[in-house]
């Protein structure tokens, strides 16, 4: 019987018989395989051949060069984008007054509550944890939910007499003078703006913007602070942010092939200034989509060496699984003159039947098949002749 070998098809030629979502300019798409393995020759394309389907004899009893056995598996589809790896996104100290810089935090130092950022005409500028920044000045009879922030974090530095509210009272400010008079700053009772920065959550020093001696006004750039752990930063479509919604559990790999778990710790959608990125897309995407992207901070759960901080990385998140299927290598498939694929079963008596099979999700190096005449443990060929 004559064979004509026919182009291989691509992943596109696949789009009909794939359950798991297929999105557009994904920034790669990764099958990862959960399971037994099974290994796939380089020349998997060339086994694609036109054969009749009738279940007659494909050729003499000698059957194919190589073979593998029909599997049961775990498939899992994931999608993958490229990020960085370094301490994340900084937040950025900026001088609150005017006056020289008399001191300032050291590179790679910690910074937590109650720590020293830099001094202002000798006076501390300190760190405090919250997320309403330093508006104004906070002095007795002050009402607010900034009040409340402040002093939530006096009595976690231990100072106390005072209720934790929205009020600031005369009790207030006593605590805020025993603070003072353990810093060395003057004892005033009042909380100037350009006293402490809020910050989201402590971490490191990252970047030092001026020099002891420097003057600055406010507005002025002093310090950059960033996470103490790893994060991995990224850009994702704006269409695809629903796939690494915060707490979602992804896996680094890290230049070189190691992998590495990891959680989205946060995500929002800013304006792309990327030069040619796909900034959430086109076409069909809502008005505006093309203009904006989905900024991305994975946490690593294990530190991994610091050398690898800048590196490029990819971080993958599972999105279709397909449990206990039967699988064969991808170069297991033949392409049917009547349209459709099948399989090469070998007997055992080393004779071969072109069986028809339904295909499902194909993931690294391999497809879902089902079939008649086709199961676990059943020999087919595969692309080595």
């Amino acid at each position: 019987m004559s064979e004509n070998v026919i182009a291989a098809p691509t992943e596109r030629d696949y789009d009909s018989d794939l359950d798991a979502p297929r999105r557009g300019r994904l920034r790669g798409v990764v099958w990862l395989t959960l399971g037994t393995v099974i290994a796939v020759g380089s020349v998997a394309w060339s086994w694609f051949l036109v054969r009749d389907s009738e279940g007659q004899p494909a050729g003499e009893p000698t059957g194919p060069v190589a073979t593998a056995e029909v599997a049961r598996a775990t498939l899992t589809a994931t999608e993958s984008w490229g990020g960085r790896l370094g301490h994340g996104s900084p937040f950025r100290v900026q001088a609150k007054g005017e006056g020289t810089i008399t001191g300032l935090a050291d590179h790679d130092s910690q910074i937590e509550r109650g720590s020293e950022l830099y001094r202002l005409d000798e006076q501390p500028v300190l760190a405090l944890i919250g997320s309403i920044p330093m508006y104004r000045d906070l002095t007795s009879g002050n009402r607010g939910a900034d009040v409340r922030q402040l002093e939530a974090n006096l009595a976690t530095l231990g100072y106390d007499g005072f209720d934790v509210d929205e009020t600031f009272t005369w009790y207030t400010a006593l605590a805020v003078k025993r603070w003072q008079a353990d810093l060395g700053a003057e004892k005033t009772g009042v909380v100037a703006q350009a006293d402490v920065v809020f910050m989201p959550e402590g971490g490191r020093v990252d970047g030092i913007k001026v020099d002891v001696g420097d003057i600055v006004t406010p507005g002025a750039e002093v310090l950059d602070i960033t996470s103490s752990d790893q994060i991995v930063s990224l850009d994702v479509a704006v269409r695809d942010r629903v796939l690494v919604d915060v707490d979602t559990e992804v896996t680094i790999r890290l230049p070189g092939g190691a992998e590495v778990a990891g959680t989205v710790t946060s995500t929002a959608v800013v304006e792309d200034t990327s030069d040619g990125g796909d900034g959430g897309g086109g076409g069909d995407d809502a008005a505006g989509a093309a203009d904006t992207v989905a900024k991305v901070e994975v946490t690593l759960e294990d530190e991994v060496d610091d050398a690898l901080l800048g590196s490029p990385v990819d971080v993958v998140v599972d999105v279709e699984e397909r449990e206990h299927v039967l699988v064969v290598p991808v170069n297991a498939l033949l392409a049917l003159s009547e349209g459709g694929f099948g399989v090469e079963v070998v007997k055992a008596d080393g004779t071969t039947t072109t069986v028809s099979v339904e295909t499902g999700m194909f993931a690294d190096g391999r497809v879902e098949i089902e079939g008649e005449d086709v199961d676990e443990g059943t020999i087919v060929g595969v692309a080595g002749r």
